[in-house]
């Protein structure tokens, strides 16, 4: 819930308020009623403040909309409908809600993928895509863009749709792209994937556990299946860097020990596993007695297996080993390059010559 003494000024959007936490953590925190939990003020200083009974306040820091929400594009679109800024991440659908939900089987505790457009109908223009990434960075909010594919029901899970716009990103701005899309039925689409130059990747399988993935994703689980998701996320951690693949695993849907269970057989195959606390399990008061247990076993886990925690950060909806507790010194290290301009510049051009060194192009079959 929103106090009437935070106002627009700081920092406050329509639904949501970006907020620091300590140890400067981001977080996008949605407004709703249904939550025990208050932003308020109490002078120049921002709090986060439970029940009358619970220990005082936590100190947050409200962020700032970006300026470049408030601009147009060249053709007049507003650039709040073409992306949104979620932690450090630039996110953008192209093609607007999650096509489960426009099929009538979102997944319940879902908020961002069943979003609508706002005021913004059909898909994004290319070029509104490029001048908005342009304007974002420019403010230096953002470590990378973020492509969120509304299609599923494809051979290729949705990357040709986003393809387009991740192409002309890659042509015109120097940055790092991520994409979340469905898993493609053959493998090959992982490779293409990776050639297209797409730096990290999810398939977001949500809940490990078969039966509660059934009950609560119907869509994954009709028309994809959990299998899909596992062998797709093999794959990418075979073709993608160290720790430049992740999943989301939901908690409080499905029980604890399930989502200790996805943590190990994911980071087994070499994929990041990020948790999730759904607004929906807060509502309910459920917010987990055990998360800091599975949040520790989440570091162990990752940490054990020796994947790299520095690609995967500051998600728009989810908390990732490197935000758990990761105090490894490669994961620092990588983290200090992405957050120095020189840095980010060195850490995306070794990007590109991995990319090079994997990626061979290949002739016709009808060449010869």
């Amino acid at each position: 819930r929103l106090d009437p003494r935070v106002c627009a000024e700081r920092g406050a959007a329509a639904d949501t308020v970006e907020l620091e936490l300590p140890h400067r953590l981001m977080v996008a925190a949605r407004i709703t009623d249904a939550t025990p939990w208050v932003l308020t003020a109490r002078g120049a200083q921002s709090f986060l403040e439970g029940p009358e009974s619970a220990a005082p306040g936590v100190p947050v820091v409200c962020g700032r909309p970006p300026r470049f929400y408030d601009r147009t594009t060249s053709h007049g679109t507003p650039m709040h409908e073409v992306a949104t800024v979620r932690g450090r991440h630039l996110v953008i659908a192209p093609g607007g809600a999650c096509g489960f939900a426009t099929r009538g089987t979102p997944c319940p505790f879902c908020l961002e993928g069943a979003r609508s457009t706002g005021g913004r109908a059909g898909h994004l223009d290319v070029l509104d895509v490029v001048e908005v990434v342009h304007a974002a960075l420019a403010e230096r909010r953002v470590d990378a863009v973020y492509f969120n594919s509304c299609a599923f029901d494809a051979e290729d899970g949705g990357i040709s749709f986003v393809a387009p716009y991740v192409e002309a990103v890659r042509r015109h701005v120097d940055t790092l792209i991520a994409v979340q899309v469905h898993p493609p039925a053959t493998a090959d689409w992982v490779d293409r994937t990776y050639a297209l130059g797409v730096d990290a990747v999810s398939y977001n399988l949500e809940l490990f556990d078969p039966d509660v993935l059934m009950r609560q994703c119907v869509g994954r689980a009709r028309y994809i299946g959990r299998e899909r998701y596992l062998e797709v996320l093999a794959r990418a951690a075979q073709v993608f860097p160290n720790g430049a693949v992740w999943c989301e695993l939901v908690c409080g849907i499905e029980p604890p020990d399930a989502t200790r269970a996805g943590i190990e057989a994911l980071a087994a195959m070499g994929v990041v596993p990020v948790l999730v606390v759904p607004a929906v399990a807060a509502a309910n008061g459920r917010l987990l007695d055990d998360m800091d247990a599975l949040l520790a076993h989440l570091v162990a886990t990752v940490t054990a297996r020796g994947l790299n925690t520095g690609w995967v950060h500051g998600l728009p909806s989810a908390i990732s080993p490197a935000e758990a507790g990761a105090r490894a010194s490669w994961t620092t290290t990588i983290q200090f390059l992405q957050r120095r301009r020189l840095g980010a510049f060195v850490l995306r051009n070794l990007a590109r010559t991995r990319r090079r060194l994997r990626v061979r192009p290949t002739e016709p079959a009808d060449a010869h």
